[in-house]
């Protein structure tokens, strides 16, 4: 028997859909989803707030990056990794100390 694919999105529609139909309780459809309680109860939260589209997938990526890496020095690692392929970051830190660029 072959493994079902599950759209994400797509579950999550169908879950907002049978909630609202309310012909099962939200134990018994979280149970038939395989998804915790405060997972149904927060996708019906947003569909009740902003239809289907607030129901897909949400990006996780942070706002700001205070602590990332600048640009120009990730583009000399990357510089340095092409020309060193084998070379690890301990040896491209020296490198880079060499050439008076600090990580950190």
């Amino acid at each position: 028997m072959a493994w079902g694919t599950v759209n994400v999105d797509e579950q999550r529609v169908r879950f907002v859909v049978s909630a609202k139909r309310g012909e099962k309780t939200m134990r018994e459809l979280c149970e038939e989803f395989e998804i915790s309680r405060p997972t149904g109860y927060e996708w019906l939260r947003r569909y009740t707030v902003g239809g289907i589209a607030s129901v897909v997938e949400k990006s996780r990526r942070p706002l700001h990056s205070p602590a990332q890496t600048a640009q120009e020095i990730e583009e000399r690692v990357v510089e340095l990794r092409g020309r060193r392929p084998d070379w690890g970051a301990r040896k491209l830190q020296v490198l880079l100390a060499q050439e008076k660029i600090h990580l950190r």
